[in-house]
């Protein structure tokens, strides 16, 4: 029997992480300029730290909550469309964690060595963001799925 998760009993939290995402993922994206130039303003800083640690802790937790309740649990359900969808979804969360710790390498080095070359930067923010956009449009299809959805609200009663 799997076990209730205790970050996300429900679609809401759902919805909040994805919500997150895109605000962070938004915001990154306009401080990328002054990142490459090395102008971050103090409250930039401050914000890109807040990102920083979003990526490191909430939505790896999230991902290891979503593999261990979730997916096994619609993995059994007689649906090889929704099946298929879930290993895709595994399969990006592991592209998403390469994809994070190239780009907070990137953050790292262009914050240390300001003014250097953008490209790197800017072509692994791309790549974890076109990965990040598909998946999310891909796990909103799962997560209102009818499986999922009667998943959820046994979680939520």
């Amino acid at each position: 029997m799997t076990s209730q998760p205790t970050l996300m009993a429900s679609l809401d939290l759902q919805d909040v992480a994805h919500q997150l995402v895109q605000q962070f993922m938004d915001e990154l994206q306009e401080m990328l300029d002054d990142l490459i130039s090395g102008t971050l303003s103090a409250q930039q800083a401050n914000v890109l730290s807040k990102i920083v640690s979003f990526f490191d802790n909430e939505m790896k937790q999230h991902h290891v909550e979503e593999e261990r309740h979730i997916f096994p649990v619609l993995l059994s359900k007689d649906n090889e469309l929704l099946r298929e969808k879930v290993r895709m979804l595994k399969a990006d969360h592991d592209e998403l964690r390469k994809g994070w710790s190239d780009l907070k390498r990137a953050i790292e080095q262009m914050a240390a060595s300001p003014a250097a070359d953008g490209k790197t930067l800017r072509a692994c923010f791309e790549r974890y963001s076109e990965c990040f956009a598909r998946h999310l449009v891909l796990e909103e299809s799962v997560q209102y799925s009818p499986e999922a959805k009667l998943l959820f609200k046994s979680w939520d009663s």
